[in-house]
């Protein structure tokens, strides 16, 4: 990498640390990670589900112990997924990932600009944009 993209890309980063959006995330991260109810819903969740598995592995397994732990999986997927620290979070990922898709896309542009409409300098794979 010169010189010149090496100082774009450390603004670029720099910048990109700063923004709201970061910081958005990086606080609903925090709040996740300490979340003690939501995150025993999560481990009765995960319990739960590894406790499907074990169960649907069996060969004598019980239809009912498994319509009943398909239900408790279901509520408590309802409840963390209700959680405003896990609606908080997912909306700061989905921001996240929305910029991730931004910057993958102006680069793909760069370097293949015929694709996503990008203008290839040949007008006849022109498809009218201006």
């Amino acid at each position: 990498m010169n010189e010149q993209l090496r100082i774009a890309l450390e603004n670029f980063l720099n910048a990109l640390r700063d923004s709201e959006a970061v910081v958005r995330y990086e606080n609903a991260k925090a709040l996740y990670t300490t979340d003690g109810k939501l995150m025993a819903l999560i481990d009765q969740y995960n319990c739960q589900g590894k406790l499907l598995r074990d169960e649907g592995e069996k060969a004598d397994r019980n239809d009912e112990l498994l319509a009943q732990i398909t239900n408790k999986l279901k509520e408590l997927y309802d409840e963390i997924m209700e959680n405003e620290t896990m609606l908080a979070m997912q909306a700061a990922e989905q921001e996240i990932s929305a910029i991730i898709n931004d910057v993958n896309r102006g680069m793909q542009s760069i370097l293949q600009p015929e694709m996503e409409g990008g203008c290839t300098g040949n007008c006849s794979t022109c498809s009218s944009c201006h």
